[in-house]
């Protein structure tokens, strides 16, 4: 399908998604993250340490969700070389499936439900990512990507452009979400980043390529 020519702007893509999954599963879902797991391990320490059990429910149940999501995804994709290929581009359909549906069950279903089913989309994405292996990008958190950044800075003069992209990207994606959640509702910020990813993974124009020159055959 093409997908090899654009790895570096379609991660970019599913970083932005995040971005925009996270503040709105965080302003609608009690203050839980859905993609950055290292939020919530940080927040199930602080519940521990208050006796916050209700909290530490729900941050458990995200992280739970996030690593059924890794699971399903790492089996849909074993067997599979590195890079982008056809199994990644059908874990993330799925995970835009996943998404679109959980705001389609945003009012009857439970706050631990849509955490868990949130989280699993999340995981599934982090996993594909995983899979693709583009050096500081894993589009669900951007720990790694600050360091590319700063390494890069640091080592070479100069921040390559896809981790800090990464990083740009999933701050908008953010904004949106809390914009999304403010005038409208946190359902539509998991009906964004599901858009996202559909127009991440759906086909994309060609790279153009030269013809070769014809020569005239030289006289013998």
């Amino acid at each position: 399908m093409g997908h090899e020519g654009y790895i570096h702007p379609r991660l970019v893509l599913l970083a932005g998604a995040a971005g925009c999954v996270d503040a709105a599963s965080f302003l609608g879902l009690q203050e839980v993250f859905t993609a950055n797991q290292t939020g919530n391990t940080v927040l199930i320490g602080i519940a521990l340490g208050r006796g916050e059990w209700a909290a530490f429910g729900r941050c458990g149940t995200a992280i739970g969700g996030f690593c059924v999501g890794v699971a399903l995804a790492a089996l849909a994709q074993r067997g599979g070389g590195r890079g982008w290929s056809g199994r990644v581009t059908g874990v993330l359909v799925a995970e835009a499936v996943l998404l679109a549906a959980t705001a389609a069950l945003w009012a009857p279903l439970g706050a631990i439900g849509l955490i868990g089913l949130t989280a699993a989309a999340m995981g599934m994405q982090s996993a594909a990512a995983l899979h693709v292996a583009v050096p500081g990008v894993t589009t669900t958190f951007i720990t790694g990507s600050f360091t590319r950044v700063a390494t890069g800075l640091v080592t070479r003069g100069r921040a390559e452009a896809t981790p800090a992209a990464s990083v740009l990207l999933y701050v908008a994606g953010a904004f949106a979400g809390a914009w999304l959640s403010r005038d409208l509702s946190e359902a539509t910020g998991l009906v964004v980043g599901a858009a996202v990813v559909a127009v991440a993974v759906a086909p994309w124009p060609g790279r153009l390529r030269r013809r070769p020159s014809r020569r005239a055959a030289a006289p013998r």
